[in-house]
């Protein structure tokens, strides 16, 4: 199947780097975006952006396109940024400003990058580590850019900054005299890490302006709209959404998400963005109607489904539906989502629009019916162009994402329902068996996570002594031992004393008319769950707990 691509109805924006140019030309003096006293609006922004990229101009050079690194915490000074490297011509890396400068060397090393522009508190801290990278050209502090604003009370009547006449054609949607085109990178995306080697995602201006269409139109972000984040990053898929309709955007960078809920019950925001695990601490509120955001629609979230308990507690205590969505760094943001209508529980809904998806047998990779467990596989013009490097020269080289028919297999394993609603089960590489049948930690975790003295939990597959004395087969082993179903388990609070060590006979207990296969085996006591700095698990750090010795108690 040959990829579907997305056509731009007329006078659109084809290029990144023209969404705010498009948004203050139907409204300047709307407001753009809001955190910590300083606002912006789009006429602001845009200005700010035409600035920035001029001066990307000086210090780089129209020659030929290079890579950007941008980082900050979620801020203000980000999305000015972030526009401006596209408008210059050049591509934009966004990087996690949490990560290590070891990781931050190998990161930029490995896409060339020629420039960084970084808050000052990311460049004092791995600014050594680049001074070592030949293809660094110029590090810049977000202070040292020009067009920056004043604070501003939010509410306060703002500068007359005129709004700006549309660009004439495709080729002026860039500042600079780099030729770009709708299917040219545009942003480098770099992958987790979770699941081994961060790698950088090449994705074209089609790739996130479709992904942000495709977002606005299934959560119903328009320009009436006032979306609040709370995620800990920027991530340009609610950025490029939010921009592309004109909406208000209200950063909430903090890390208590109570007081983003506070924050958006006081502006009024009619979408709230968090992270799983931000969200299922507000389930555990001691008060749930201090939570209620009445002109709040759409609750959205991704990565690790919530278990259908907090979701239903969440709703019940917000006030709004809880929309969980799926989506990838190859896939320019999400894949799958419902709308303010829902979807049913425990799947993300149906594909996006314009974009389809398939569940292919994990073996012979043939095309499953619905209801069949194997790999999901994507495609569509949200797809990105592959993983990227660069070449002796200096220049990106793109090894493709997708097979040649356009299909982008995930790595992740689930099930179609006749509806086209998707069920995310696991990464395919956590499935594992035991007793001849294939196991799904997803499937573990949900039904444990039902359990009234567990708040949250992760499960793994590990090799445990040979002598447990646990029915196997030669498959089911890992080193010459056999994989046991191990649950990390965060006590909910009180539980754990309430408990005592009845928690594990309780757990199994519940496991007992279970068929072998489906049971845990071992229970490892957390305080907390690991995690990695974007809020997903750390399953190394899991891997490497688990990997003491069964009898040891293991209580953080």
């Amino acid at each position: 199947m040959v990829v579907q691509r997305s056509e731009f109805s007329e006078g659109a924006p084809v290029l990144l780097g023209a969404l705010p140019r498009e948004a203050a030309r139907r409204a300047g003096g709307h407001l753009a975006v809001e955190a910590a006293g300083t606002a912006l609006t789009y006429a602001e922004l845009d200005a700010r952006v035409d600035a920035i990229a001029a001066r990307l101009v000086e210090l780089l050079g129209t020659g030929r396109r290079k890579v950007v690194a941008v980082s900050s915490v979620l801020g203000p000074d980000f999305p000015a940024v972030y526009y401006a490297v596209a408008r210059s011509g050049h591509v934009v890396a966004p990087v996690n400003p949490f990560l290590p400068p070891p990781v931050w060397q190998g990161l930029l090393g490995s896409v060339g990058a020629a420039a960084a522009v970084l808050s000052a508190r990311v460049r004092a801290e791995v600014g050594p580590a680049l001074a070592a990278l030949p293809s660094l050209e110029a590090v810049v502090t977000f202070d040292e850019l020009p067009g920056a604003t004043e604070a501003r009370e939010p509410g306060a009547a703002a500068p007359d900054v005129p709004s700006p006449a549309a660009p004439e054609s495709a080729a002026e949607q860039a500042h600079g005299s780099v030729p770009v085109g709708p299917d040219d990178i545009a942003a480098i995306m770099f992958t987790s890490g979770s699941t081994g080697r961060p790698k950088g995602v090449a994705l074209s201006h089609r790739n996130l302006l479709t992904g942000a269409r495709q977002i606005g139109a299934a959560h119903g972000v328009g320009a009436d709209a006032v979306v609040l984040n709370a995620l800990p990053l920027y991530h340009p898929m609610h950025l490029n959404a939010a921009v592309a309709a004109g909406a208000t955007q209200l950063l909430a960078a903090g890390p208590d998400p109570v007081g983003a809920v506070r924050l958006a019950r006081e502006r009024r925001a009619t979408h709230f963005y968090a992270l799983p695990f931000q969200l299922a601490g507000l389930a555990e509120h001691p008060e749930p109607q201090a939570l209620a955001l009445p002109d709040v629609r759409l609750v959205g979230t991704g990565g690790l489904p919530l278990p259908p308990a907090t979701a239903a507690r969440l709703t019940a205590a917000l006030g709004a539906p809880l929309v969980q969505g799926y989506g990838l760094t190859e896939t320019a943001g999400l894949a799958h989502s419902a709308g303010a209508a829902g979807a049913p529980e425990g799947s993300v809904g149906p594909a996006l629009q314009g974009a389809a998806t398939r569940i292919v047998d994990l073996a012979t990779r043939e095309e499953m019916p619905a209801g069949g467990v194997g790999e999901i596989e994507i495609t569509g013009p949200h797809v990105a162009l592959g993983y990227v490097s660069s070449d002796a020269g200096g220049r990106l080289v793109v090894t493709p994402a997708a097979g040649p028919e356009g299909w982008f297999g995930t790595g992740d394993a689930g099930r179609l329902s006749p509806e086209g609603d998707l069920f995310v089960l696991d990464r395919v590489a956590d499935l594992y068996h035991h007793a001849g049948e294939l196991v799904s930690p997803g499937r573990v975790e949900r039904r444990l996570a039902a359990h009234p003295a567990v708040r949250e939990c992760a499960v793994l597959g590990l090799p445990g002594p040979a002598e447990a004395g646990l029915p196997g087969s030669e498959e089911d082993v890992d080193g010459g031992h056999p994989l046991l179903t191990t649950a990390f388990v965060v006590p909910r609070d009180g539980a754990g004393e309430e408990l005592g060590e009845d928690l594990e006979e309780r757990l199994a207990a519940a496991d007992a008319d279970r068929p072998e296969a489906e049971r845990v085996h071992r229970v490892i006591r957390l305080t907390a769950l690991p995690r990695l700095p974007n809020g997903k698990l750390d399953k190394a750090a899991l891997r490497t707990l688990g990997a003491r010795p069964v009898g040891a108690a293991v209580s953080g």
